[in-house]
Parts: C-alpha cells; sequence; structure tokens
C-alpha cells in the first residue's frame, strides 16, 4: 500500500491518496483514516473507513481558518488491534501560500541574543585547539588519505573528526605542498556518528565533525539523558550551545590548514546536521555556502505541532510544563534556527521533503525565508521524499558546491 501526503506548499488544502495494495497482498482488512485540528490536542474533523484494495483520495477538512491539520492512517488487524501506518501535519494557510510562510508569530529573538553567542565564541576560543593527526592508512581510497582528528573544544573537552585529504596532500608533514583545495564540513544527523567522506575524486577536502555524544566524541562526553533535553532549561549550558560550538571549533581546523583554501569552506549536513550547517553559516563568516538537507531544530513553535515522529513531542512536552517550561521556552529560542537564520550570508541551499514527518518542510521553508533576501539562496522540494537524504538533494548539494566552492 502506497500512501502519499500532500501539505499543499504551494497554497490550496493539504490532501492525502491511498494507493491499494495489490490482489495477493498478505492484508485485507479495514483502513482507518482519521482528520483532525491540533491545537493543544486533537479535535476531530472526520473518520473514515476503506478497505486494503480501495484507492482513496481526500483532502483534509478544514475549520476556514489558519490552523494545524492532521491526518492519520491505521489498519484494524483481525484481531482488532489497531496498527499506525502513517501521520502527518500541516500548516493551513486560507490565504497566501506554505512556501510565502516566515514563521510562528510566537518566534522572538531574545535581547541579549548576540551576546549569548559572542560570549559563547569567545570561551570556544580560550580553549586551545590543539589539534592531534593520526594517519588510518587502512580507510585510504585511490584518490584519498583518511586522518583522524582529535581537537580540543568546547569546555575544554575533546571532538573527534575524521579528515579526507587528496593524495598529494600531507597533513602531518611540516612543509606545506603549495596546493590549496576547497574543504566540506560535514555534521552528523541525531545521535548518529558523522563517519569519514571521501569527496578527494571531485577535488574537495572533507572533515566530518563529532560533536558531543556523537559517534567517537561520546568517549570524552556523554549525556546522562537524551542530548537534546540534557540542560534544556539552562539557556547557558544547554546541549546545542556546545554543539554549535563543536562546529565552530571544526571550521577553525580547517582554517588553520596549510593545504585548505579558506575561502572555500561549505557547511553541510542532514536532519540534525542540516540544523548545525545552518547555525555554522550564521555563526561563522568563514563559510563559503551551506547545503542544509531536511534541517532539524528550527521554528519550535510550529515544528513542535507539525513533527509527529522523531524528538518533536518531547520538546513539546517539556516546553509546557509548568515547573521549567519557561526556562525551555527561552533556552530554544537561542538555538531555533529560524532565529539564527538573519545572520546567515553565505549562498544557502536548503532541501526539504514534502512527507517529512520528523523535520517537516516548514522548518526548511521558514529557514530560507529568514535568510536576507540579498544572500543567494535555493529551496529545493522532493515532493516524494520523507525523512531522507535522497539522490535527488544530493545532486543539489554537488550542484551547489560546484557554483560557490569551485569557481
Amino acid at each position: 500500500m502506497k500512501i502519499d501526503f500532500r501539505p499543499a506548499l504551494e497554497g490550496g488544502i493539504p490532501s492525502i491518496e491511498i494507493e491499494p495494495l495489490p490482489a495477493g497482498g498478505n492484508f485485507n482488512g479495514k483502513i482507518i483514516i482519521t482528520f483532525y485540528a491540533f491545537d493543544k490536542k486533537e479535535i476531530l474533523l472526520k473518520t473514515e473507513k476503506i478497505s486494503s484494495r480501495e484507492s482513496y483520495r481526500s483532502e483534509l477538512p478544514t475549520r476556514g481558518h489558519k490552523d494545524i491539520l492532521g491526518v492519520r492512517v491505521e489498519r484494524a488487524e483481525a484481531d482488532g488491534v489497531i496498527v499506525k501506518m502513517a501521520e502527518w501535519h500541516a500548516v493551513y494557510l486560507p490565504k497566501g501560500r506554505a512556501l510565502d510562510y516566515k514563521g510562528s508569530p510566537l518566534l522572538k529573538r531574545p535581547d541579549d541574543f548576540k551576546t549569548y553567542w559572542r560570549k559563547a565564541l569567545e570561551k570556544l576560543a580560550r580553549a586551545p585547539m590543539d589539534a592531534k593527526i593520526e594517519p588510518v592508512p587502512e580507510k585510504n581510497s585511490a584518490t584519498g588519505h583518511l586522518y583522524k582528528v582529535t581537537l580540543n573544544s568546547y569546555w575544554n573537552l575533546p571532538i573527534i573528526c575524521w579528515y579526507f585529504v587528496p593524495n598529494d596532500v600531507d597533513p602531518m608533514s611540516p612543509e606545506a605542498s603549495g596546493k590549496k583545495y576547497p574543504a566540506i564540513q560535514i555534521m552528523p544527523g541525531w545521535g548518529a556518528e558523522e563517519p569519514p567522506v571521501d569527496r578527494t575524486d571531485k577535488g574537495f577536502i572533507t572533515l566530518s565533525v563529532n560533536p558531543k555524544n556523537h559517534g567517537p566524541s561520546k568517549d570524552f562526553f556523554k549525556t546522562p539523558i537524551e542530548h537534546h533535553l540534557w540542560n534544556i532549561d539552562i539557556a547557558e549550558d544547554y546541549y546545542y550551545r556546545a554543539a554549535y560550538m563543536d562546529c565552530v571549533r571544526g571550521v577553525d581546523f580547517l582554517a588553520s590548514r596549510p593545504e585548505v583554501d579558506v575561502k572555500k569552506i561549505g557547511a553541510e549536513g542532514g536532519s540534525q546536521g542540516g540544523a548545525f550547517a545552518l547555525a555554522l553559516g550564521a555563526l561563522d563568516k568563514r563559510i563559503a555556502c551551506v547545503c542544509s538537507n531536511v534541517p532539524y531544530i528550527t521554528n519550535f513553535p510550529d515544528f513542535i505541532l507539525l513533527s509527529t515522529l522523531g524528538s518533536g513531542s518531547a520538546f513539546k512536552k517539556y516546553s509546557e510544563r509548568e515547573d521549567i517550561g519557561v526556562a525551555v521556552r527561552k533556552t530554544l529560542s537561542y538555538i531555533d534556527i529560524a532565529i539564527l537564520a538573519p545572520e546567515i550570508k553565505a549562498p544557502t541551499l536548503v532541501c526539504v521533503g514534502a512527507q517529512d514527518p520528523v523535520c517537516p518542510p516548514l522548518n526548511g521553508i521558514v529557514a530560507i525565508n529568514r535568510i536576507p533576501n540579498d544572500v543567494p539562496k535555493k529551496l529545493f522540494i522532493d515532493p516524494d521524499a520523507e525523512h531522507e537524504v535522497p539522490e535527488t538533494m544530493r545532486a543539489e548539494n554537488n550542484a551547489w558546491y560546484e557554483k560557490y566552492l569551485k569557481r
């Protein structure tokens, strides 16, 4: 069974389409489709039941005003158990297009926003980088050599990065070869390791950065709870403040290398890494271009309502707690990519999946709409992509680098 959600980003009413199971499929029961509006809780608008052999298409019912609309598709098993198959939320705008949306009216930049980030950058600068470079010859490729890089970073804690350079570069030699290459810093999705990425065949140096609590950097610091919730009510010590600084430390390393063309450093990532890439574009003017795929933690007031999978619900729960909710919302206002976006001056590509239930497409749309209009920028929407970085997005990334790092 194929279920497609169309969030009506160009205007109109979101819709859902279901293609039936082929003959001989192993499920022959009822499909339950629940339509609702979502405020602080679900408000039921309509329920329909169809056969698993039946084609179906419907616009989501509306209440006639700007709203968060939802649809949930479930199947009723023979034993009576109801199994969720898919669920999406979308913003409905009766006037205007979601493509032009600049975010919730609740988005507020704190008065001390610039001071908050200036102090973080100053604290990072006081921590000596102490870069240690070690060869990893067993992972060398036909066109490049891999090195493990350990950097002292924020809170004077080490992070681990992977550095892939062309064959004619020796990062351990005191003598610079004189050759310089564009570099791309790549950052990880939520909880994942950013592994070595070899693009030396395309003429790029890459630095895969693992911020605190990710990949091998966990050997030096591991949060006692899920990292996105760690110190969420203490803005000065929140996890993402430190993680953004770990990403800046990666750029410090690249900018220190004689083989790197410091005017051609790109930032890339998907999901959480997409947020890191945009944050770097805002916080570090050494970034020459940004490729952000399916970005996370953007436009929090809407994100926590639109996300139906992943950590959006946890952010919502913590931001609504009576004891710490005010402090949580203040913390998130510092690290929200939508609030950082006006600081971006580098050419920026944002790619989103129209059917993404984890980082809904509005995340990327709001981010790019808040980047100043005099900055080169592009939004790419894959109408069929969920929470993924498919080849369509990879091709867009490659074209962006060719335009802004190779020329």
